[in-house]
């Protein structure tokens, strides 16, 4: 998947990224973002897919797994009252911020959608940060 599909507030071909299969309870298919460099994530945007219109998919609610050097397996991110799930978005056009707490120190981000109950969903995503410049 290349950045311009999945982009906030591009529409291009769709404009999102979407799961092969429905997603449910069950945390299975992901869009991990690649950062390349270690980075300082703050918060996390979402947005569905609009499609010109057409689109009706878009990401309720997603927990969070990053990865950093030094790891041995990808961590999820729980915020400081130990939930993982993050409120996603109630529409497809809007825009969605979770500021979070405890921030992430990665160099990559995987996104899974969740849902109570079974559906399809799409997402565009932005990661909100800077690049880490500790040692």
């Amino acid at each position: 998947m290349t950045e311009q599909y999945i982009i906030l507030k591009v529409d291009n071909n769709g404009g999102a990224w979407c799961p092969k299969h429905m997603v449910s309870r069950g945390l299975k298919e992901y869009l991990q973002i690649d950062l390349l460099k270690m980075h300082v994530i703050t918060a996390i945007k979402t947005q569905g897919r609009f499609g010109k219109g057409q689109g009706r998919e878009y990401t309720e609610a997603y927990a969070l797994e990053y990865w950093r050097p030094g790891f041995t397996k990808w961590k999820r991110w729980k915020n400081t009252r130990d939930n993982e799930i993050l409120s996603g978005n109630i529409n497809t056009y809007s825009e969605v911020e979770q500021a979070l707490q405890p921030i992430i120190f990665a160099s990559k981000i995987r996104i899974y959608p969740y849902s109570q109950y079974d559906r399809t969903v799409c997402l565009r995503a932005e990661i909100i940060g800077c690049e880490w410049e500790g040692e």
